[in-house]
């Protein structure tokens, strides 16, 4: 689902025991207040946290000793629109699709221009109403282009352009190579200032982090006071700065590699990588502008699903704000973590050198093409004087001592799809898995050695077929099917459409009729990536990526069973690679 079912209860300041609905600035000031809470959680929370209802009350009725009685807050119900939000249906296409909506969404009535999504609607109903519009006007809808835009009037002008081919699934999604050239145009401001002190090459004794509560955050944050004694200033959304620490402990906690007197050498920066100037105040801004002298930037929006303008501010206007704080009062070496997945979609082989990246015809799909562009940005940085170095890494997966992985990724999502569904689909994809300590080794090794500003990848040793996964999950006693893709992708939307809860319900709009979208990867695409630079980088140091074998294979599956993630399969996991 996209959204929870726990209501955010927000009580008004000020208010007075009348009825909201009897208070028309009340009733404006409501829906602004819910439209506003639900943009900034959709900006700021992964899908599954984003509350589908927002109820707001005069104040929160309490109990005897002032603690809040949930028993007497009232149910839940779809949001409807306010009466001067509302626009009525225009045309028979826009009431047909209207009544749709409101017998998929149990409300009265549906405006043409308000969200799908703010009238309560998720990854499960989207499914459903487009199964509704399908036996309504016999066409198919392709969800990609209409999430861009989930209103009435859009699915209408699908459902009644004959020939569109927004009808169809298979284009590309995002913006146009022009538009992403023209969004990789650095800030004029994006440069050292004049009279800021010069950058040093280590050792370093404050490190700025970003991302330090995601996953490839937590193992950074590990190797960083592991490979060095600096202090690490963490980034992150937080109340204060203790709150931003708290925050960082948990998730290292989460993946067991907190240690004993780590928060020694953590302090908290409470701030917005997707605001400007970092979310943070002028005071704040310029000490850690000042006391900063190496910056690792790995926060990033990695969903796959959401369009290019969404990501932005995280991806690309993050990108450029740390830029630019690397250019004030102190010069800082910038070690910005990319993705192998800004490289362009090529059919059959080709290699890919550590240089900047080629034009961005045929890079596809939000996230992708954010990454293309921020990528570009810091070798631009690079030109105009900034140390900066990129790292381009294939899909992070599991720690390779461990097995610790996070189960937000489109493999592991995969994975267990397959699993709810019992079936896999059998397509020609390869995968370039990268254990997320190793790349963390990586990258806290040459950022804190004071290398000079180069660029990386960091592939995986070996490139893993899809379907090994599945025959190895087989292997391991999980009763899957194999399917050709297409019958695949049917019975998953069958599925999903009857109400059948899927790991796999939010990609729909990636898995096109015929094959998957270029998102996800090309069938036959056999990229290469040279890596002259890290081996040279890394020479010595015994930092390498173990082999995503079926030993490895089956210590990912460990864990996820033990954290519930997946069921065990009728048989037991085999031990130490035995029982194969």
């Amino acid at each position: 689902m996209s959204g929870t079912d726990t209501p955010l209860d927000i009580e008004r300041a000020g208010s007075t025991d009348a009825a909201l609905g009897n208070d028309p600035l009340a009733t404006s000031w409501e829906t602004t207040l819910r439209g506003d809470l639900r943009g900034f959680a959709r900006a700021s929370l992964p899908d599954a946290m984003v509350p589908t209802h927002f109820v707001v009350l005069p104040r929160l009725p309490t109990l005897p000793n002032g603690k809040v009685d949930r028993a007497s807050l009232p149910p839940l119900r779809p949001e409807e629109p306010a009466a001067d939000d509302y626009l009525a249906p225009r045309t028979t296409v826009e009431s047909r699709v209207a009544r749709v909506w409101a017998d998929v969404l149990g409300v009265s009535r549906v405006g043409v221009r308000t969200e799908f999504f703010a009238l309560g609607g998720n990854s499960l109903s989207v499914m459903r109403m487009a199964a509704a519009v399908r036996e309504a006007f016999d066409v198919r809808v392709d969800l990609r282009r209409f999430l861009e835009d989930p209103t009435v009037e859009r699915l209408a002008g699908m459902v009644g352009a004959t020939g569109d081919p927004a009808l169809t699934s298979g284009g590309p999604r995002g913006v146009q190579p022009d538009e992403l050239r023209r969004e990789a145009v650095l800030p004029e401001d994006v440069r050292p200032d004049p009279d800021a002190v010069p950058a040093t090459s280590g050792p370093f004794r404050t490190v700025l982090v970003t991302g330090a509560t995601g996953y490839t955050g937590a193992y950074l944050v590990r190797e960083l006071l592991d490979r060095g004694d600096a202090d690490l200033l963490v980034l992150a959304r937080g109340s204060d700065a203790e709150d931003v620490v708290v925050r960082v402990r948990a998730n290292l906690e989460h993946y067991g590699i907190w240690h004993p007197g780590d928060d020694s050498r953590l302090r908290g920066v409470a701030g917005d990588i997707g605001r400007p100037y970092l979310g943070l105040d002028r005071a704040t801004y310029h000490a850690v502008a000042t006391d900063a002298e190496l910056i690792v930037h790995n926060a990033a929006d990695s969903r796959w699903t959401i369009p290019y303008q969404q990501a932005k501010p995280v991806n690309v206007l993050g990108t450029v704000e740390v830029l630019r704080l690397a250019c004030r009062s102190r010069i800082k070496p910038v070690h910005y973590v990319c993705s192998t997945g800004a490289f362009p979609g090529v059919d059959g082989a080709v290699t890919w050198t550590e240089d900047p990246l080629p034009d961005p015809e045929g890079v596809v799909g939000g996230y992708r093409q954010t990454k293309w562009v921020a990528d570009t940005l810091v070798h631009a940085a690079r030109d105009r004087g900034v140390p900066a170095s990129v790292y381009r890494p294939g899909a992070l997966t599991g720690a390779q001592d461990t097995g610790a992985c996070a189960t937000d990724t489109f493999i592991n999502h995969l994975i267990r799809g397959w699993v709810q569904l019992g079936a896999a689909m059998r397509y020609d994809f390869r995968l370039e898995l990268v254990p997320v300590d190793y790349c963390a080794k990586a990258i806290a090794h040459i950022a804190l050695s004071g290398a000079a500003p180069a660029t990386y990848h960091l592939p995986g040793a070996r490139t893993v077929d899809m379907d090994e996964i599945v025959d190895h999950l087989i292997a391991l006693g999980h009763p899957l099917r194999t399917l050709p893709y297409r019958r695949w992708r049917e019975e998953l939307v069958a599925a999903v459409e009857g109400g059948a809860d899927n790991e796999l319900a939010p990609y729909l709009p990636l898995l096109d009729a015929d094959r998957p979208a270029e998102e996800i990867g090309l069938a036959g695409s056999r990229p290469e990536f040279d890596t002259t630079r890290l081996t040279a980088a890394l020479a010595g140091t015994g930092i390498a990526p173990r082999r995503v074998d079926r030993d490895l294979m089956d210590l990912y599956l460990r864990y996820f069973e033990a954290i519930g993630y997946l069921p065990a399969p009728p048989r037991p996991l085999p031990q130490n690679g035995s029982d194969r």
